[in-house]
């Protein structure tokens, strides 16, 4: 699930890592150990717990095919503060389960993990998506694995759209903007906002700013080379739209109410991704769903869909167990076995070969298979920036009647002032 924005207010910064490092000095290690029958732990942590039952049913597998290796799996609550505690303390885990994100960024910046470059296993991986990794550190080598994916668009609901006589999905900004008027005139609510929970208010924001911004904003941004007031403001335009053509009470209503209403047929579109979908079929199993590309850009078919590294999977550089935490990765990484991860999880995956053929996200699989693609521009944002804050307020000033010119402006000045905080370069 891409719920990322919800893990990085518990982050540790790079800095303060690598003075944890220093700290422990270069004898840190894993804890793991080598028994007297020559039984060798492997310590698998995994920062997503929504996978655990795919992972303990792999680790059964794998273990009947490797008596002499132990998994022993481990999701605690608050996973970026244990991974932080245990590189504290020496204990860090061999091999770890994580997203592709700010918390890996803060982890790899700190020298964590092993490179993993020359296994056999990287060869089968969507060169994409493994670009989504390397972008995220300077230094060469391919520190964590792709493992699964997501897809972050637009869910819609097939039998309003027909019902409003919508007869193909919107590919441009203004086609959407259109189609909205028209569910709108049917008395269906085109989008489904739901900013009680602020977290679901980064997900167009990742969309739009995805297509929308110059390439290289992130790393100039960084260098303090230019800000989000001077790229951001066709960013806010969409945002802002789709506040106009939600519910009245978008600043009381959560995720949850989203999802009834949608699954009650009286909301049109949803800006979300795979994760959100089977949250919907639970709640109505008939629902006739799809998705598709947001469509940013003005220009018809200039948007990409927007999706990242779900689940990567790394090796500690220091582990005692090297041999046997690799075999571990490299069984995960064989196409049967992320098969079965992709099936269960609802993914997609980073593994050439391994499809998600559900038709409820059918409108997205040639765009993921193809790597027609667009990171969330999130994962490269410092760690400590909770971009959900001014977002939120964004969306209450809109509630309360400020105008959008003023939004914009204090909105994006907002991101400026939280970005030069977060930002450890500064």
């Amino acid at each position: 699930m891409k719920k990322m924005t919800k893990v990085l207010a518990g982050l540790v910064s790079a800095a303060a890592l690598t003075l944890i490092l220093t700290a422990c000095g270069s004898s840190s290690s894993s804890s793991s150990s080598t028994s007297k029958d020559g039984t060798q732990t492997v310590q698998f942590f995994s920062t997503k717990s929504e996978n655990g039952t795919t992972y303990k049913k792999l680790i059964k597998e794998f273990e009947k095919d490797n008596p002499k290796i132990k998994i022993e799996y481990q999701s605690p609550q608050n996973q970026a503060t244990v991974l932080k505690t245990d590189l504290a303390k020496g204990t860090f885990p061999d091999v770890v389960s994580i997203g592709g994100d700010a918390v890996f960024k803060s982890m790899q910046d700190a020298k964590v993990f092993k490179d993993l470059s020359n296994e056999s296993y990287v060869k089968n991986i969507n060169p994409t998506y493994k670009n989504m990794i390397t972008n995220l550190y300077s230094e060469k080598g391919l520190y964590a694995v792709p493992y699964a994916t997501n897809a972050s668009g637009v869910i819609y609901n097939k039998d309003l759209f027909k019902k409003a006589g919508i007869t193909d999905t919107p590919k441009s900004w203004s086609e959407l903007i259109a189609d909205a008027k028209k569910l709108k005139a049917a008395g269906i609510t085109p989008f489904g906002v739901a900013y009680k929970d602020a977290w679901t208010a980064a997900v167009p924001w990742d969309q739009a700013a995805a297509n929308l911004t110059p390439k290289n904003f992130t790393t100039q941004r960084l260098d303090n080379k230019t800000t989000f007031a001077k790229t951001h403001k066709e960013v806010m335009s969409r945002f802002l739209d789709i506040i106009q053509y939600g519910e009245n009470d978008f600043m009381g209503q959560g995720y949850n109410d989203i999802n009834t209403a949608f699954a009650q047929g009286k909301i049109a579109m949803i800006f979300q991704g795979n994760w959100n979908i089977p949250e919907l079929t639970k709640l109505n199993k008939n629902l006739n769903v799809d998705m598709f590309v947001s469509p940013m850009s003005n220009k018809a078919g200039d948007s990409k869909l927007v999706s990242g590294v779900d689940v990567a999977l790394g090796i500690y550089n220091k582990t005692k167990v090297s041999a046997a935490a690799n075999k571990w990765v490299s069984f995960l990484m064989e196409k049967k076995n992320a098969q079965t991860y992709t099936d269960e999880q609802f993914a997609f995956s980073a593994v050439n070969g391994v499809t998600q053929d559900s038709k409820t996200v059918a409108g997205v699989k040639a765009d993921i298979e193809d790597g027609k693609v667009l990171d969330f521009p999130d994962h490269n944002y410092p760690g400590a920036l909770d971009i959900t804050k001014p977002l939120s307020q964004a969306a209450l000033n809109a509630k309360n009647g400020m105008s959008r010119s003023e939004n914009t402006t204090q909105t994006l000045k907002a991101f400026d002032t939280a970005y030069d905080s977060a930002n450890v370069k500064n």
